[in-house]
């Protein structure tokens, strides 16, 4: 069914061009009239950045009590769902003091080795500079036997508020309450606000004594439908840790998955490596960023918070981060070995991206269609923020921001991070891995429908509301246009709509912001994401494209197809030189003939021949080429071949060994090669031979005497002319003539360095002559004296012991 299909790979034409660049303005004009209006509580005064909230706190706890000497200083960017559904549902119009709540900064200072939750001041900020609360830590050891008077508790506190620049004319008058802890005595003095109040809810300040200690004011509050909210508020806290962790859900059986068709040579890993690449950097950005405020929330054991913040930033490391980052690599590269037809063609925009090739049409055409959907994308979740407020539902600010970028050193750099991180996990998961089996099994919608329903209650949400289950639909609605855009475009298209539409939606706070800083800020992660865009516009109308070839197989099976390619032409240089290598027969003009040749390699060195001369004699000849393999086995087929040829011409010992000794030299050096060549008369018995090199040849008779036939001369190849030393030798009837390579003197024991040896050699020959069997007996003792060599005692074969040298014997019986 997605054959059918169409993709749109083409350059943009200059009618949709235009078309995308007035989308593109339309869904920026939205989005800057639907936000006010989806969050009436948004900040509106944001002027107060981290770094001046902190040198703010620092002056004001001066008031309290003297400055720690080493501070720990821990900044996040606090927001209260809790107030904010608590002022929506009440109509969304709030005093100052109480909308300023919503969204503040909360700084606490600790001691050095403070312990987590032990902080000796904390404070929090309005992000119009107000201070919302200061407060000095009780320490653990302190005791106070002193209880200040009502009156005298309200004067301090009086004078306190004052001081910090709180007006007192909007209070009732104050009420005094102790709590006795038996340490010391809790006092506090409380101002309910007596302006414009909200149905249900009061709201004012309360001053705190620690014994007569002063130790600052907070603000307090009172809803009595605060029950009801707690229940909606703990949905979306939930919603979102399990949001967090459900990587871990997916991770076990995608590695699986991958692991296994990684080995079986379907799946490459170049471009996953660069998604998860992509996807730990970034993540690893936002924790040098962030680390302080993202660990301030947790808690373990008697760990100090300088020590609990390391504890959490190792966990994130070691764990969260690979996890995240594995995930996105193993559906990469699981989802791009498995793309073919039209769904590998969706992969060319975004594999350009990666390569970093961004001067095509291909991801020009892609980057205004995603950077333009993302947008719309932000403004269709604008609106149905604003019609679920219609529908009674109330969607919450503080609860969609996030997660960890807001509270961030540069929160436009790690805003950008954490989106870019989450939304290439997404795309390579959702689209690439989960949607085209999805599709065909399915069919294209209800298998999109599917792939987007799963992915939309497992990533990250573009909006919460409470209850939760209202903002659902939108999850579903937002996941299913990026289907829409992966299954019309492409996935780079997909995932730069998905990047835009979340980076605008939470950039919108520091792009109203009343501070230069911040707002240039939002403006970073903004353009930052439609970088594509930007880079590429000018190449729009160009005509170049992208061509997309999915080349990406694995290192291991590039490895394998050079081994099994080696292994191939070894196999076939094996069968061609068997081929060359003569069937020794029986028997010939009557003398009886065995042999054996055993390769160390699948291409041996050793080659030998028996040759019926026309003149009625016998030609033997047996050689080793040094070393062995392919380069050995070449020059072992052109030494065979010019015998056979010389020996019809010239079967002389002198003209074969030196027409074969001008072979080896033009082969070239080190290919040194010698050289064992019998000419047998059965009329007169007489053996005529030469050794160049090799090992000599034995006579054996039938009463078991045995002596070497000696010859000496220069291995073939070593001199162009070779000074040959010709020798003759009269055998008898029932005689054994054995002609071997060094392979067999050579053989060693398994395990050692004692090679089998002359002496040996001599002694098995010996023994199996004696006891009669003709050729054929002879070679099967002296191999099996061999075995038992090697195996030290215990029988070997031949065939399985790996060997250094190739071995060959050659045994003839004269009639």
């Amino acid at each position: 069914m997605t054959k059918r299909l169409k993709v749109s790979q083409r350059p943009i034409g200059r009618a949709e061009l235009f078309v995308w660049l007035g989308l593109l303005i339309a869904g920026a004009l939205a989005v800057s009239w639907l936000y006010p209006r989806a969050f009436p509580l948004r900040p509106r005064e944001w002027q107060l950045t981290r770094a001046e909230a902190v040198r703010l706190v620092e002056e004001r706890i001066r008031q309290l009590g003297d400055p720690v000497a080493e501070p720990y200083t821990t900044v996040s960017l606090y927001g209260d769902p809790e107030l904010e559904l608590s002022l929506l549902r009440r109509g969304g119009v709030a005093p100052p003091e109480l909308s300023r709540g919503v969204l503040l900064w909360r700084v606490s200072v600790y001691e050095s080795g403070g312990r987590v939750g032990q902080w000796r001041y904390r404070a929090e900020v309005a992000l119009d500079g107000e201070l919302v609360s200061l407060l000095r830590g009780t320490p653990d050891d302190y005791r106070s036997d002193a209880v200040p008077d009502a009156g005298a508790a309200r004067a301090r506190a009086g004078e306190l508020l004052q001081e910090l620049g709180l007006e007192l004319a909007g209070f009732g008058e104050p009420t005094v309450r102790r709590v006795d802890l038996g340490r010391y005595v809790y006092t506090y003095v409380r101002y309910a606000a007596t302006g414009a109040r909200l149905g249900g809810f009061e709201h004012g300040v309360e001053v705190r004594f620690a014994g007569d200690q002063l130790e600052g004011f907070y603000t307090w509050r009172q809803d009595r439908g605060a029950a009801a909210d707690e229940s909606a508020l703990r949905s979306v806290t939930l919603v979102r840790t399990l949001q967090l962790l459900v990587v871990f859900l997916f991770l076990p059986p995608l590695l699986l998955l991958f692991v296994r068709r990684y080995h079986e040579g379907v799946v490459g890993v170049a471009r996953a490596a660069q998604v998860g690449l992509g996807v730990i950097v970034s993540c690893l950005v936002v924790l040098l960023l962030a680390a302080r405020p993202m660990a301030e929330a947790v808690s373990m054991g008697n760990l100090t918070r300088a020590q609990m913040t390391w504890v959490w930033v190792a966990w994130m490391l070691v764990i969260y981060v690979p996890a995240l980052g594995v995930l996105a690599f193993a559906s990469c590269a699981l989802g791009e070995a498995r793309a073919h037809g039209l769904w590998r063609r969706r992969l060319a925009p975004f594999a350009a991206f990666c390569e970093r090739d961004w001067t095509s049409s291909t991801v020009a055409a892609s980057s205004l269609r995603g950077t333009a959907s993302g947008v719309l994308l932000a403004a269709a979740v604008l609106g149905s923020a604003l019609l679920l407020r219609e529908l009674g539902a109330t969607p919450l600010l503080v609860a969609s921001l996030g997660p960890w970028w807001e509270s961030a050193a540069l929160p436009g750099v790690a805003l950008l991070a954490v989106v870019f991180a989450y939304a290439l996990a997404w795309v390579c998961f959702g689209l690439l891995f989960l949607l085209p089996p999805l599709a065909e099994s399915l069919g294209i919608w209800l298998g999109g429908a599917v792939a987007a329903g799963v992915t939309a209650i497992t990533f990250l949400p573009p909006l919460l509301s409470a209850p939760v289950i209202a903002s659902v639909p939108v999850w579903f609605l937002v996941a299913c246009a990026t289907v829409v855009l992966f299954v019309r475009y492409d996935l780079l298209v997909a995932f730069l709509a998905s990047l835009v539409s979340r980076v605008v939606l939470e950039a919108l706070p520091l792009l109203t912001a009343r501070d230069a800083s911040l707002e240039l800020q939002g403006w970073t992660a903004v353009l930052a994401s439609a970088a594509p865009l930007l880079v590429g516009a000018r190449w729009l109308g160009s005509t170049r494209v992208y061509r997309y070839q999915h080349d990406d197989v694995p290192p291991h099976v590039r490895r394998i197809a050079e081994r099994e390619r080696q292994r191939v032409e070894l196999e076939t240089a094996r069968r061609i030189q068997s081929s060359i290598l003569p069937m020794v027969p029986k028997r010939v003009l009557d003398f009886e003939l065995a042999s054996i040749y055993l390769p160390a390699s699948e291409v041996g060195g050793d080659f030998y021949d028996v040759r019926e001369l026309p003149d009625g004699r016998l030609a033997l000849a047996i050689g080793d080429v040094a070393g062995h393999g392919v380069s050995s086995g070449l020059v072992m087929s052109m030494a065979r071949a010019a015998l056979l040829v010389q020996t019809r011409f010239d079967p002389e010992v002198e003209g074969v060994v030196h027409a074969l000794n001008r072979v080896v030299c033009e082969a070239g050096p080190r290919l040194l090669t010698t050289l064992c060549y019998v000419v047998l008369d059965p009329r007169t018995r007489r053996a005529r031979f030469a050794c160049a090199g090799h090992v000599w040849p034995y006579r054996v008779s039938r009463s078991g005497e045995v002596g070497a036939l000696e010859s000496t001369a220069y291995p073939l190849g070593v001199r162009a002319q070779l000074d040959l030393d010709v020798r003759e030798h009269d055998l008898h009837a029932g005689d054994a003539l054995v002609l071997s390579s060094d392979g067999l003197v050579e053989a060693r024991r398994i395990g050692g360095e004692e090679p089998f040896g002359y002496e040996r050699l001599e002694e098995s020959l010996r023994r199996h002559a004696a006891g009669g069997g003709g050729g054929e007996a002879l070679l099967r003792g002296l191999l099996g004296d061999v075995e038992l060599f090697l195996g030290a005692g215990r029988r070997v074969e031949l065939e399985s012991v790996g060997r250094d040298d190739d071995l060959t014997v050659l045994v003839v019986t004269v009639p």
